[in-house]
């Protein structure tokens, strides 16, 4: 006899079997995002969805601080760190990139309140005794972001 070219066939039983560990299993390879809105202070972390965390690493600040007069204006970056099932994935905000969707969200956005940022400080900068909180609004693509989240209007 020769043997079959094609596999064998599962029967009834083993194939719900193995179509119910298919589903169980890849529900467990994204847990869902929640929306929400976190206000944050660096190093703080919030979690997202069970075994996904957001960490807002560090900021830094460069800008040019209120009543004075520079050749540069400046950047403020802030740095965020997410940890999901996935592995880790770092972006940045600010107020000329107010929103990201890092991959390890699967499709959820992360939308920065520039309104809520202070204004520039006289010696800005990175230091512990001065930290810059922030707010974030976590949402599904395709949600509205808040009016809150745009950037503010040129003078």
């Amino acid at each position: 006899m020769m043997p079959s070219r094609f596999p064998p066939r599962l029967s009834a039983s083993a194939a719900v079997l193995v179509m119910a560990a298919g589903a169980l299993l890849g529900g467990c390879a994204a847990n869902p995002i929640h929306d929400g809105v976190y206000p944050l202070q660096p190093e703080q972390t919030v979690t997202l969805a069970p075994g996904t965390t957001l960490t807002y690493d560090s900021f830094s600040d460069s800008r040019c601080p209120a009543n004075t007069q520079c050749i540069w204006a400046g950047r403020l970056i802030l740095r965020f760190i997410v940890d999901a099932p996935g592995g880790r994935e770092e972006f940045s905000l600010g107020p000329d990139q107010p929103v990201a969707a890092p991959n390890a969200l699967h499709g959820a956005q992360v939308s920065l309140d520039v309104r809520a940022l202070p204004l520039a400080r006289a010696g800005a900068g990175a230091h512990a005794a001065d930290p810059l909180a922030v707010t974030l609004r976590i949402s599904q693509a395709g949600t509205p972001a808040s009016p809150s989240t745009s950037k503010p209007p040129r003078p």
